[in-house]
């Protein structure tokens, strides 16, 4: 104590000073560069007693070696540096910042001043590497001699200051992110006058693109002036209360109706004065829920706009890994029943115990828990936290430490759920092998026309794509008893499995799939009630193979022959699903191609090289079509056969009806045997052709020409024809409404649904009766259309056929509609009659509906959509009943890909008197229009490889602008055919046609005068399908 107060009197400078002023006092500096106390400059003295009486921290660097003095304040900063820094040298003290600040000490040595805000400095003061920055300046000190003899510094460090700063940028951005990416609109408003500082997408995807950053409200949405939303935000910002509008409604100048719209406006207030400084709007569009949920509303104003708005989970531990905060994501997620329940309780044990492989996840490895007590950030992928039920789910989350004042004091949790990924890339590579296996499938089916190998490709493709265990093929052949399904390809399994088995019968499970009646699914065949009910077997034979998921699928040609049945099978139950029938049945599409193919290259290779054999073979075969056709079952998928047959089909019916036509006019009534044969033959194709166009209607792929109707007037000039059909036993009665709506359908389609109803009516009459048809106008409201699937409300003309017949059942009206559904006696119907008539309407926009009751009759009432608008009806089209002829001077040129189909076209047209070329393509049709202008009509296929027709057309105009040209095609899903009504100012005669129908056709487009619009329309058609 005396040497102290020794050392104050020799230096009173040092007095006071707190902790350095007495290290400095008490220590011997006559061996330091600086000296003994007694010697040091005056102005080192001076400066030194006023950094020891300063709370702010401070240092000098004196003399050659720049001695590092500093005072209490600056020992903090030190850190373990101190105290053994205390008179060292500066550049050994901070040696790992030197290369940062020597630049400053020597500016300052040289007498150059600086300051620097924010510096930063990577300093190593306890124990490790620490970023930290420094606010400080660096200032010259002249010596007693006038030169300068050290620096003087005077510092503040921020590191605290610049890391919550940044923090606050962070959290800013992530914010900002936050809301763009939130499904919620969110709008920011500042000031009094409501100015837009933030909008996201979702507020514009609402309100419109438009100019709002930095604008008002006022200017930016003009149209809400009288909706009360402005002064809505003008109350809260007024008295801030927030304000929360449950479907309000809210007009905005680009829509014609209002929107419904959930919103929060709550006040935002200033930091520093709690003064309200804007406006924060958020919420969301449920316009369309309030459609479709009217009683739904919700029952919770949007809270928490911050943590509780985001889909992701958080959570904020301490450094011992209790819960401090959470919010409603992360209790949805993880099931806890509040926030009190997880707040307060270490967790890791309960959410987080164990590895994904399952292993056990110790505390002291958890990244959260690491980030909370070392300050160690983390993202981790592909771990999974666990609901309190037990279950889990997959996560993504970040972990970042909490520092407080330099310490670590926990860490925040954000984690998202990535169940939805992993399962939207699992579908992706399951689609991706569901792809692979298909297009390898179909290319080698494209190419393979041996039967045996081809349905084996055909069996193991559909083991790969559903996953069974077991798959067989069963053909489908008849024996004397009319039955039998051989078994042709087996996968998965050998075929001694079905040793001792029987094959299939017609039973309940199995003969829906070889009459072609649609797919079988079953969860668990042992449960089914359709099957193990025949002897001798009831339930699964013993030995058999062990099937509890069972998939069957018919496998079904183009002419509508079942050729067989794929059968899958699992030993677990309900391993089948609606994606594996979708795949069973594209695969047995594409297998019943293959097996045509396979077929008709077999055919192909037996066929006789005599013409007669040829001939023999070709009647045989169009017997057994026109057979097939009249005895064929009910079609389940209509649609897809249709398209096949109304293609290939009709251009086979073109050839062979055109080919019959052409000989009957060559060989006369000189031969009547040769007559009767070749009128016979013609008969039988015609009637496949009109079954084609009864499938097409009911499959709504006719192509139609709809008008202009007046439906009394048509209802009125059919009663002669109808009178005619019904004989005298029937009783016709019309009862049309005054002033009833016109229609715009197909007159002459309209006709035959009619006739059609008025038939069937007869028939159910055969004692006979009243037949009544009535018009009426009928308004189909939403309750009414909601009960009927694809029907939309208005208004309607109505046509209602009454009988007083028979009546039907309730399970027959339930099939009525369906196609090849007849009660009539076999022969006496195709059962295609009512299904043309519902193919018919819906094709129209239309809605039919049967009303029966047993002995009292019939009621079958069609609806079809009042025209709005011109009403000017067609005029009726006049044909002459001579055929007309060419002159002999015009010129038709023939394009047609299908040989057989171009042969018959050059033939009749030839023996119709014109002179006639003909080319297989586009590419040859363009090079012969180019040769011969004296073309005076093409003459084209639609369907073609390379050019389709429409294309032909197209590109035909733009060199001969005035060409008549008349299109032709089997199938009416193509270029010159859109939603089944032919394209405006195209001539189309469909396949086949006859030789009259051809020379009336070609006639009539002959003789158009051109007006320019047509052909300009016709051209404009779509690419073919």
């Amino acid at each position: 104590m005396g040497n102290d107060t020794t050392m104050t009197t020799v230096a009173p400078f040092l007095a006071g000073g707190g902790e350095i002023g007495a290290l400095m006092r008490s220590r011997d500096w006559s061996s330091h560069p600086l000296g003994d106390l007694g010697g040091w400059p005056p102005s080192l003295r001076t400066i030194v007693a006023l950094m020891l009486s300063s709370r702010f921290p401070m240092f000098v660097a004196w003399g050659d070696e720049l001695s590092f003095l500093y005072n209490d304040a600056y020992a903090d900063i030190l850190g373990a540096k101190h105290p053994d820094a205390l008179g060292g040298r500066f550049a050994d003290i901070w040696h790992e910042i030197w290369s940062d600040i020597s630049p400053l000490i020597d500016a300052a040595l040289a007498g150059e001043a600086s300051y620097r805000e924010n510096l930063p400095l990577v300093m190593h003061r306890k124990g490790y590497d620490e970023p930290t920055w420094f606010t400080f300046s660096y200032s010259p000190v002249v010596g007693h001699d006038g030169a300068i003899a050290g620096m003087y510094c005077v510092c503040t460090e921020t590191t605290g200051q610049v890391i919550a700063e940044k923090r606050r940028a962070a959290d800013s951005r992530r914010l900002r992110d936050l809301m763009q990416e939130m499904p919620a609109f969110i709008a920011v408003m500042t000031g009094p006058e409501h100015r837009f500082a933030y909008v996201n997408d979702a507020y514009v995807a609402i309100t419109g693109s438009r100019d709002y950053i930095g604008r008002p409200i006022r200017d930016v949405l003009p149209e809400l002036a009288d909706q009360g939303l402005f002064e809505l935000v003008d109350r809260v910002y007024a008295n801030g209360e927030r304000q929360v509008e449950h479907a309000a409604p809210v007009w905005f100048a680009h829509e014609d109706e209002p929107r419904f719209i959930d919103f929060l406006c709550a006040p935002m207030v200033g930091h520093d004065d709690g003064a309200i400084t804007g406006i924060f709007v958020s919420g969301y569009d449920v316009t369309e829920r309030l459609r479709a949920e009217r009683a739904v509303r919700d029952s919770e104003a949007y809270t928490r706009l911050l943590l509780d708005s985001t889909a992701e989970g958080f959570y904020a531990v301490d450094r011992d890994g209790v819960t401090t905060l959470c919010n409603d994501a992360f209790i949805s997620m993880l099931g806890f029943a509040s926030k009190d329940e997880a707040i307060g309780r270490k967790l890791h044990d309960i959410v987080h115990h164990s590895h994904p492989d399952g292993s056990t996840y110790a505390a002291s490895d958890c990244p959260i828990y690491l980030a909370a007590s070392a300050g160690t950030p983390a993202f981790v992928s592909g771990e999974r936290f666990f609901r309190l039920d037990g279950s889990s789910f997959p996560v993504d989350y970040r972990a970042e430490p909490v520092m407080r004042h330099g310490e670590v004091v926990g860490a925040i949790c954000t984690f998202v759920d990535t169940s939805e990924r992993e399962q939207a890339q699992a579908d992706l590579a399951q689609q991706a092998r569901v792809l692979e296996t298909l297009n390898r499938t179909g290319a080698a089916l494209a190419g393979e026309l041996d039967l045996d190998r081809l349905i084996k490709r055909v069996t193991d493709a559909g083991l790969e794509l559903t996953g069974a265990q077991f798959g067989a093929f069963f053909y489908n052949v008849l024996d004397s008893e009319g039955e039998s399904y051989m078994l042709y390809a087996l996968s998965g399994a050998e075929r001694a499995a079905f040793d001792g088995f029987g094959m299939p019968r017609a039973t309940a499970i199995f003969q829906p799939t070889f009459q072609g009646n649609g797919i079988i699914r079953s969860d668990d065949i042992m449960t089914d009630a359709r099957y193990g009910k025949t002897a001798p077997h009831f339930g699964m034979p013993k030995g058999h193979l062990p099937v509890r998921s069972y998939l069957a699928v018919p496998v079904i040609s183009r002419s509508g022959e079942v050729i067989g049945g794929l059968f899958y099978g699992h030993e677990d139950p309900a391993v089948f699903a609606e994606r594996h029938e979708q795949l069973i049945a594209g695969i047995a599409g594409q297998a019943a191609i293959g097996v045509d193919n396979a077929r008709l290259f077999q055919s192909t290779q037996r066929l006789n090289d005599t013409l007669e054999e040829r001939v023999r073979e070709r009647t045989a075969e169009l017997e057994q079509a026109q057979e097939a056709l009249r005895q064929s079952q009910k079609m389940e998928a209509v649609g897809q056969l249709t398209g096949g047959i109304a293609h290939d089909f009709n251009n086979m019916l073109a050839v062979v009806i055109g080919s019959l036509d052409l000989l009957g006019r060559r060989i006369g009534d000189g031969d009547a045997r040769q007559r009767r044969y070749i009128d016979a033959a013609a008969d039988g194709a015609r009637r496949a052709a009109l079954l084609t166009q009864r499938l097409l209607a009911f499959s709504r792929q006719q192509p139609l020409k709809p008008e202009a109707i007046r439906v009394n007037q048509l209802v009125s000039g059919m009663s002669d024809l109808l009178r005619r059909s019904l004989g005298s036993d029937v009783l016709l009665e019309t009862v049309l409404a005054a002033g009833a709506w016109p229609v715009h359908a197909d007159p002459n389609q309209l006709e035959n649904v009619i006739l059609n109803l008025a038939v069937n009516a007869r028939d159910a009459m055969p004692e006979g009766g009243r037949l009544t048809i009535e018009t009426q106008n009928a308004h189909l409201d939403a309750r009414y259309v909601a009960h009927h699937p694809g029907l939309t409300p208005g208004q309607y003309a109505l046509i209602a056929v009454t009988d007083t017949g028979a009546g039907m059942p309730d399970d027959v009206i339930a099939k009525a509609f369906d196609p090849f559904f007849t009660t009539k006696e076999v022969g006496k119907g195709t059962g295609l009659g009512l299904s043309q008539v519902y193919g018919f309407v819906k094709q129209s926009g239309g809605h039919v509906k049967i009303y029966s009751e047993i002995d009292h009759g019939t009621t079958i009432k069609i609806y079809l959509p009042r025209l709005i608008g011109d009403t000017e009806e067609a005029a009726p089209d006049v044909f002459s009943q001579d055929v007309p002829l060419g002159d002999g001077r015009e010129v038709v040129l023939v394009v047609e890909d299908e040989p057989s189909v171009r042969a018959f076209s050059v033939d009749a047209l030839t023996e119709l008197g014109y002179r006639v070329l003909e080319a297989d393509g586009a590419g040859a049709a363009l090079r012969l229009l180019d040769a011969h202008p004296e073309i005076d009509l093409l003459f084209t296929d639609v369907v073609m490889p390379e050019m389709n027709g429409a294309k032909l057309a197209e590109e035909v105009r733009v060199r001969r602008p005035d060409l008549k040209i008349l299109f032709t095609t089997g199938y009416t899903r193509n270029a010159v055919v859109h939603n089944g009504v032919l394209d405006a100012g195209v001539n189309l005669i469909g396949k086949p046609f006859t030789v009259d129908e051809l020379a009336a056709r070609v006639r009539e487009v002959l003789d158009i005068v051109p007006t320019g619009v047509a052909a300009r329309d016709a051209g404009g058609a779509g690419s073919a399908d």
